[in-house]
This record gives structure tokens, C-alpha cells and sequence, in this order.
């Protein structure tokens, strides 16, 4: 081993080496309302082949029974070469035909695997 890490477990197997599947967070912000049907995000390092996206509310979700509310749209996050672009309405229905973008602000997080 050149480099890397090594972990053993109680029982003395090797769990964790420099081979392991692993995922780190290379990227976490704020994304806030009020961008437009996207907004692009630069992150260092991420192609679509090696990184994933999510966007998680950070606060909760209105009371409203119906779910028809701005505010309970989640963003819809797209990764590309060199960043993610992030949705405020799904990406895949056709823009007359949709309640409008979400309002709630949200987490990106980018995690790159190996």
C-alpha cells in the first residue's frame, strides 16, 4: 500500500482499506428561492460519472392536507461536468403547466464516491 487507510474490526478482519467503496460530501449549501426555473453551481471535481446530488428541505414542510403549496416543491438537482445544476421545478413538465418554482430554501449536498 502506497497510501490510504486501513481499518480492522473487533474480530481482527480488515473492513476498510484503500480499495473500499467510500463516499465523502465535497460540497453542502444553501440553495435559496427565487433563481428562476435553475441556477448553476460550481463544484470542483464532480462529473456525473463519479458524484451524485440531493437537496434536502430545512424546514418543515406546510400543513397544508392538499400539498399544493410553493413551499412544499423540492428542488430538483442535475449533476453535470464541473457543477450541479439545480432545478426550482421539475425539469421534466412542461413549464406552462406547473404551479410554479418552490420557495422553501434547501441543503445541496454533492457527494463524490469511489
Amino acid at each position: 500500500m502506497s497510501y490510504g487507510i486501513r481499518a480492522w474490526g473487533p474480530t481482527g478482519l480488515l473492513e476498510l482499506d484503500e480499495n473500499s467503496f467510500t463516499v465523502r460530501v465535497i460540497y453542502s449549501g444553501i440553495v435559496s428561492p427565487g433563481f428562476g426555473r435553475f441556477v448553476d453551481i460550481a463544484v470542483a471535481g464532480c462529473n456525473p460519472a463519479t458524484c451524485s446530488a440531493v437537496v434536502i428541505p430545512i424546514s418543515p414542510y406546510p400543513a397544508d392536507p392538499s400539498a399544493q403549496d410553493l413551499y412544499a416543491i423540492q428542488f430538483e438537482p442535475e449533476v453535470f461536468t464541473g457543477g450541479v445544476r439545480v432545478w426550482s421545478v421539475n425539469r421534466g413538465i412542461d413549464p406552462s403547466g406547473t404551479p410554479g418554482p418552490g420557495l422553501a430554501a434547501q441543503r445541496l449536498l454533492v457527494m463524490k464516491y469511489r
